[in-house]
């Protein structure tokens, strides 16, 4: 079998099995437990455009899980089967930001590809971060000043109160037009809003709000 979860869909697999053991936990009255069940697979199988007999029938084993140990089994027997993200090399993140003389790239050697979602690292010499992530048939990228926030909050684009930052982006490979400066508030630590992100949808109308004129 090929893998066929990226790993947005498997943080939101977790979530749904930590939901569910936690009000299994907590509900003793079995016609309730099995509405639960019903109800995490369902929100599971949602977030799947197609999948063929076998993949579906590897995430319905949700059905079987009760406890602790019934959810690390059943997310062990899925972690084969996501799929990395696209390794990137130095010469294609520059390509992404022409306008970057001065490109500082993160150590793409050390990014763990099947925990992430988009590719985002920090230049504190220039108080920016980079985001990459690919879609369609191409490639999402934005770069723009990131100032940190005193306070924790919440990230635009995990949805999750984490360390944050004011992210203004810069035009970038846009071509001619009017640009609309915008700020949001996201993750400082990439990685960690890659941990937290259950929906790449939410990267991606980021990416398009930020670039809307």
């Amino acid at each position: 079998m090929q893998a066929f979860i990226r790993n947005d869909q498997y943080n939101n697999i977790k979530e749904q099995v930590q939901q569910l053991v936690n009000s299994s936990a907590a509900v003793k009255d079995i016609d309730i437990i099995f509405g639960l069940r019903s109800l995490a697979e369902e929100k599971i199988m949602n977030r799947f455009e197609k999948l063929s007999e076998e993949e579906a029938e590897m995430l319905k084993r949700i059905q079987g899980v009760q406890d602790e140990i019934d959810a690390e089994l059943f997310l062990a027997q899925l972690r084969p089967s996501i799929k990395p993200f696209p390794a990137l090399t130095e010469q294609q993140l520059r390509k992404l930001f022409p306008k970057v003389k001065q490109l500082h790239v993160p150590k793409l050697d050390e990014v763990d590809w099947e925990k992430t979602s988009y590719l985002g690292w920090n230049d504190s010499g220039q108080q920016a971060k980079y985001m990459v992530a690919p879609h369609e048939d191409g490639m999402l990228a934005a770069r723009g000043t990131m100032t940190p926030s005193s306070q924790p909050g919440i990230c635009t684009i995990c949805n999750k109160l984490e360390s944050v930052g004011l992210f203004m982006a810069d035009p970038i490979g846009r071509g001619q037009g009017t640009y609309v400066k915008r700020g949001n508030y996201v993750c400082r630590d990439s990685a960690k809003c890659n941990r937290n992100l259950t929906d790449i949808n939410r990267f991606f109308s980021f990416i398009s709000n930020l670039h809307a004129s």
